[in-house]
């Protein structure tokens, strides 16, 4: 994979951009999916944002492969804290963290996101955490979608900011107000993969004391069921 050849994750991930003058890619790594926006013209800049100096080394890596220095900038710093107040950045991606990770990520940068930018996310786990936090913080969900890539399946949210109030009910939260709905094959592959993982946790702990943890999981397990029926 480079800013060429994305993975089918990333390129799910750019596919939801919308065209934009400058987009932050928080937690970039090597810059792969910046440096393809840029290099495709989506959008006009970009800045890599990494916490630390291994994976900024490799984005300033990348960019300068591509002689992109003039359109793109790698940062140091936590999270939304790599922009600038005169940035006026229009979009912004957070891909391949845990779902907690890119909630604490926005909240903690609340100051950051003045200028309501699109925000194109992409949580490994705990997909609800995201959409809860979007929910509270007037984001419309605009586009899912759920992609299979290297054994495993990942969601892709992209939302954009609404002065009215949204509404989702906590099967929105669970799996995704547009993806419950379209309720495609995809769909049901992940939850039914999901449905299998429960039960066999549901396995392991039956005989042990935590049967709280026991009837949560079936609760779980049966708040799947009926999404599939």
């Amino acid at each position: 994979m480079d800013a060429k050849h994305l993975s089918k994750r990333l390129q799910a991930v750019a596919d939801v951009v919308e065209p934009a003058t400058l987009l932050a890619d928080i937690g970039s790594d090597h810059a792969y999916l910046p440096a393809f926006l840029v290099q495709t013209g989506r959008v006009q800049r970009a800045v890599a944002g990494e916490l630390r100096s291994g994976p900024l080394h490799n984005a300033q890596t990348e960019i300068d492969r591509l002689h992109l220095q003039a359109r793109m900038q790698a940062r140091l710093g936590d999270g939304l804290t790599v922009l600038k107040s005169s940035d006026h950045c229009q979009t912004i991606t957070i891909a391949g963290m845990g779902g907690a990770l890119i909630a604490d990520i926005l909240q903690r940068g609340q100051s950051h996101l003045q200028d309501h930018p699109q925000l194109v996310l992409q949580p490994n786990i705990d997909e609800d955490l995201v959409r809860t936090w979007l929910v509270a913080h007037h984001y419309r969900i605009k586009q899912e979608q759920i992609i299979f890539d290297g054994g495993h399946y990942y969601e892709v949210i992209a939302a954009s900011y609404t002065s009215v109030p949204v509404n989702y009910d906590r099967k929105d939260l669970l799996f995704g107000p547009l993806l419950r709905r379209a309720h495609n094959e995809i769909f049901t592959k992940k939850w039914e993969k999901r449905i299998v993982k429960l039960d066999l946790i549901i396995d392991q702990l039956a005989a042990g004391e935590n049967q709280a943890r026991v009837q949560a999981i079936r609760r779980r397990r049966r708040e799947i069921q009926e999404v599939l029926s």
